[in-house]
């Protein structure tokens, strides 16, 4: 697999944002008021809802970054799986390792695509990760290998807004029409949908002088999401035409 290997890891495995701010994805979908961060909180459900996990299944996470997604995931799925998380960047393994262990999840963590074994997972989480791959095609095979048949992907990226990507990390983004097209022979596609509106992070992150700048609206979607579990931007059926993410769930058919 050592073509895959070298296909579907962004060239930049170091990912600053690690070394620059730790495992921050874990405060982002933690319970403080203003570390949480009411999108990833979302994205986070939806995955894991989108997964519709059963006990005993083995799961991986593929890319998982400081391993916060496989840190909430018991708790919000309500069921006990086998976890897996792979990761090409050696402090974010580190990172999540550490993490994991200190919130008392148990989890395997790979560091090389060459380390997973192959039909061995019911399911597959990819979440915020084909963007940063050079083959985005390679990536999907790789997950095809890894699932069993039958078993089931789920995977996020953000719709392409404009004519290059405005992260510097993102080597391609898609219209939803583009990327649906990336799941051909040997995948059948269960759902595919776009949440989360694109306006929604102008209120959220807004510091309006006439509340000392205090970010008065994501204190207030943070309490929603953190005690309600809610995107509050969702909860209020605010639905502009242009959205940020699309989830593609679909099932590996060929053997």
């Amino acid at each position: 697999m050592s073509r895959d290997t070298r296909a579907v890891v962004h060239e930049d495995a170091a990912f600053a944002k690690y070394a620059e701010r730790g495992a921050y994805h874990w405060s982002e979908v933690g319970r403080g008021l203003l570390a949480h961060n009411a999108f990833t909180a979302e994205r986070y459900r939806r995955v894991i809802a989108s997964a519709s996990l059963r006990d005993g299944q083995r799961v991986l996470d593929y890319g998982c970054g400081d391993g916060a997604l496989l840190g909430v995931l018991p708790r919000w799925s309500g069921r006990a799986c086998e976890l897996h998380g792979f990761d090409p960047n050696p402090l974010a393994v580190d990172l999540a390792g550490a993490a994991l262990a200190a919130h008392g999840v148990r989890a395997t963590l790979h560091g090389s695509v060459d380390a997973l074994p192959l039909g061995y997972f019911d399911t597959a989480i990819c979440t915020e990760v084909i963007e940063h791959a050079s083959a985005p095609l390679d990536l999907l095979r790789t997950l095809g290998r890894v699932l069993r048949p039958g078993g089931r992907l789920v995977v996020t990226t953000p719709i392409r807004l404009t004519e290059f990507p405005d992260d510097p990390n993102h080597v391609q983004e898609w219209f939803p029409g583009e990327f649906i097209q990336l799941f051909g022979a040997g995948w059948r596609v269960l759902s595919h949908d776009s949440v989360v509106p694109v306006a929604a992070p102008e209120a959220y992150f807004w510091r309006p002088p006439v509340f000392a700048r205090v970010p008065v609206f994501r204190f207030v979607c943070n309490v929603l999401s953190i005690y309600a579990g809610v995107n509050a931007l969702s909860w209020l059926r605010l639905r502009p035409r242009l959205f940020m993410m699309q989830i593609v769930v679909a099932e590996k058919t060929a053997p």
